[in-house]
């Protein structure tokens, strides 16, 4: 009997005392949208899917930059891309984590009333009145 109890304490000696987390998806997620302009591309993109000119026709930023931005929220897994003629229309994906969904919710509900969101979105309506992605 004594035998089994030492193996047990030898078992229970050699396991973790705690269980990593693996805090990996949430802060991929956190880093990509650690940056102002990507900030203001997933809230736009909250709203619905849009072409990167409109994106950067109301960020008032170049097409480039507003692909390499999209480029790191692609590789984050937080939008997708679909390419229509030689335009591509950006949309955010449904997120199947759950702490990044609660995270991704709680930054765009964050954002939502700041005035750089209001002229971002204000500046998308009158652009997309006026340019044509076709």
């Amino acid at each position: 009997m004594r035998d089994i109890r030492i193996h047990a304490y030898a078992y229970l000696l050699m396991q973790p005392l705690v269980t990593p987390l693996d805090v990996r998806p949430a802060t991929g997620l956190l880093k990509a949208l650690a940056d102002d302009n990507r900030l203001r591309i997933v809230s736009l993109l909250a709203r619905g899917e849009l072409c990167v000119c409109h994106i950067a026709s109301a960020l008032e930023l170049s097409q480039p930059n507003v692909s390499q931005h999209l480029v790191v929220l692609k590789s984050a897994g937080v939008v997708e891309g679909e390419r229509r003629g030689s335009w591509i229309y950006y949309r955010l994906l449904g997120e199947q984590d759950p702490v990044r969904a609660r995270i991704l919710r709680a930054v765009l509900d964050g954002c939502a009333d700041l005035e750089a969101a209001t002229d971002d979105r204000r500046r998308l309506a009158a652009t997309k009145g006026g340019v044509s992605c076709e």
